[in-house]
């Protein structure tokens, strides 16, 4: 064999030669490299903030804010580099922006305070919990500082904006589309397949990604998958992460700084209301909060009900779209 022709085949094996770019199993093992030596600098750079020798609280708060800001928006800005060098996709492409997105967005930070209202108000209605206090600001707390309720409120909800947009942009974003790309055409998978089986694996990622948060259970990560598996779905019947990061934004804001319980596991420096749960933990989630329980089906119940209202009114009827296995790229393929 020719030198050429050898180079040519080590090419083809790298290289979609129609799309002029990395395959996509190229791509993940190029790009997740990449991220992660990021999102290491960045921590460098958020525990430096965190350290900082600030005795007004308010300040150290902002200074752990800002730290864990340039961490997620890191993460979120080298997802969207990688997607354009490496997967020469538009942010469109990446679920971002397009037509309806910024109506969609807003859909879903309704959607989220509305599945978190409906667990609170089932619970105390069925004496779940009990509000025992309002504006209640609480040590310790994931931010490592005590913080007036009326500050750490609005502080959350930006730290939560940060992990909403990342976490989205990191599961359904850029690995579901670029497993479901890859596995489009192989053998027997069509599109259809290829998304489900994307969807399937990298919910099963967000699940192990909350593994090592405080008081996690094999039941907390099953009932994390299925809320992965629930946002991939609000992706794959609107086209775009508006509704996804919405929902996950006021999911996690008013879980736990509206009406105080555990997100995750985590809890945030103040709440709103302040509520004591006494019912039996499989049904509560315990001390990992609603996600941890089966309240959390409640939850989903009203998501998936709303979302289904929305998308009717909004597209027409509801349908599996295939167009996360096409890649929207800036560059048009070639001809077959």
């Amino acid at each position: 064999m020719a030198r050429s022709d050898l180079i040519m085949d080590v090419r083809r094996v790298l290289v979609n030669p129609r799309e002029r770019r990395l395959r996509a199993g190229w791509r993940l093992l190029v790009g997740l490299p990449v991220l992660l030596f990021v999102l290491a600098v960045a921590g460098v750079g958020q525990r430096v903030l965190q350290a900082a020798p600030l005795t007004v609280p308010v300040l150290a708060g902002g200074a752990v804010l800002a730290g864990a800001l340039l961490s997620y928006g890191a993460g979120t800005g080298t997802l969207v580099g990688l997607s354009w060098w490496l997967g020469g996709r538009t942010l469109t492409g990446l679920g971002l922006g397009g037509d309806g997105w910024w109506r969609n967005l807003g859909f879903g930070l309704v959607v989220g305070v509305a599945m978190t209202t409906a667990i609170f108000l089932v619970e105390l209605s069925l004496g779940l919990i009990a509000v025992d206090g309002v504006l209640v600001a609480r040590q310790p707390n994931q931010f490592g500082v005590a913080l007036p309720a009326l500050v750490a409120v609005p502080v959350t909800l930006l730290f939560f904006v940060g992990v909403g947009v990342f976490e989205e942009v990191l599961t359904r974003g850029y690995l579901l589309h670029n497993v479901a790309e890859g596995l489009s055409g192989v053998g027997p998978i069509g599109k259809r397949g290829a998304i489900a089986v994307a969807a399937a694996l990298t919910s099963a990622v967000f699940g192990l990604l909350h593994l090592t948060n405080p008081s996690t259970t094999l039941f907390s990560t099953l009932n994390i998958t299925v809320v992965g598996l629930f946002f991939a779905a609000t992706y794959v019947v609107t086209d775009d992460l508006g509704i996804p990061i919405g929902i996950h934004i006021t999911w996690n804001f008013s879980l736990s700084s509206l009406y105080g319980f555990p997100v995750s596991g985590l809890a945030m420096p103040g709440t709103v209301l302040s509520v004591r749960q006494t019912g039996a933990d499989v049904v509560t989630g315990g001390t990992f909060g609603p996600e941890g329980g089966l309240i959390l089906y409640l939850g989903l119940a009203v998501g998936i009900g709303l979302t289904w209202w929305w998308v009717r009114r909004v597209d027409g009827p509801v349908r599996f779209r295939t167009d996360i296995a096409d890649p929207d790229l800036r560059d048009p393929p070639r001809p077959e």
